[in-house]
């Protein structure tokens, strides 16, 4: 991968690792019954969950462009290649 692609990565995990531990903070300094707190556990995990399968997805998407765009430069070198091959 190249730089960008690192710190990219690297600011979303920061994100939510802060998310996670921000929300968990949150929820334990409240003062609400434990019921309340077990839903809101529940319905804070249903979003991170929610939240990473979107991360996933988005790093599939840059992978297969990534992928693509790394196929495409190695025709074309491949071509010039034999362009100067034959000459």
């Amino acid at each position: 991968m190249n730089r960008q692609a690192d710190k990219m990565n690297g600011f979303l995990t920061g994100l939510l690792v802060g998310g996670i531990i921000g929300s968990a903070l949150a929820m334990l300094f409240t003062p609400i019954t434990g019921r309340r707190l077990r839903k809101k556990i529940s319905q804070k995990t249903d979003d991170i969950i929610e939240d990473v399968n979107s991360y996933i997805e988005t790093g599939k998407e840059k992978a297969e462009e990534f992928i693509k765009e790394g196929k495409r430069k190695t025709e074309s070198i491949i071509n010039e290649a034999k362009k100067l091959v034959s000459s």
